[in-house]
């Protein structure tokens, strides 16, 4: 079998989107706030969290990036099913 050695490998110890305690507590802020308040809230918790994978050893900039694209993917997904679940029982 082959391998390839020239790619690079970046072992994320526990991946961001799915750490559930994180994603509810950060679903469960944006939901209660709005406007200036979530985005500074969403950049805070962005930045907090390229810190910690920093501290953990990843510094891999494409490596963070993707895990930062991913736990928000999973948030703001999670955001608009709440949402559209209170249209819905708002109608």
């Amino acid at each position: 079998m082959e391998q390839n050695r020239d790619k690079k490998a970046s072992i994320v110890p526990f991946p961001l989107h799915r750490q559930a305690r994180l994603v509810r507590e950060t679903i469960s802020i944006l939901e209660k706030r709005h406007g200036l308040a979530a985005d500074r809230y969403w950049r805070s918790t962005v930045r907090q969290q390229i810190g910690r994978l920093q501290i953990s050893g990843i510094h891999d900039r494409s490596v963070i990036n993707d895990q930062i694209e991913r736990f928000a993917l999973v948030v703001f997904d999670a955001l608009r099913s709440s949402a559209a679940q209170q249209d819905g029982d708002a109608a």
